[in-house]
């Protein structure tokens, strides 16, 4: 009987705590329409980071592409290629800073 209970204890740790695997919009937000962008940030060869806040809509362009993103994740800092692919094989690296909601 313990040889049997010890793989299921393992089995059911390791499906509980994949179950809880952060997504791409858990950590970084999430697409979204045009309609509900509050302002526009344009990358350029000169562009380094963008401070956007949390709870915030925004068109992002660089270049030809654009992306309008929600920023509501748990990431306070990422590259920008984790939202927009384009931007990695565009130049330089762009860093994304979130401030956080205000408290209270």
């Amino acid at each position: 009987m313990k040889a049997l209970l010890a793989p299921l204890v393992l089995a059911s740790l390791f499906a509980s705590a994949s179950a809880f695997a952060l997504t791409q919009a858990d950590q970084y937000g999430s697409a979204a329409g045009p309609q509900f962008t509050q302002r526009t940030i344009v990358i350029d060869s000169h562009t380094r980071y963008v401070n956007v806040k949390h709870g915030e809509t925004v068109t992002i362009k660089n270049g030809n592409d654009s992306v309008n993103w929600y920023f509501d994740g748990i990431g306070a800092a990422f590259d920008l290629a984790k939202i927009m692919p384009a931007a990695a094989a565009s130049g330089p690296m762009v860093r994304v800073y979130v401030e956080p909601e205000p408290l209270g």
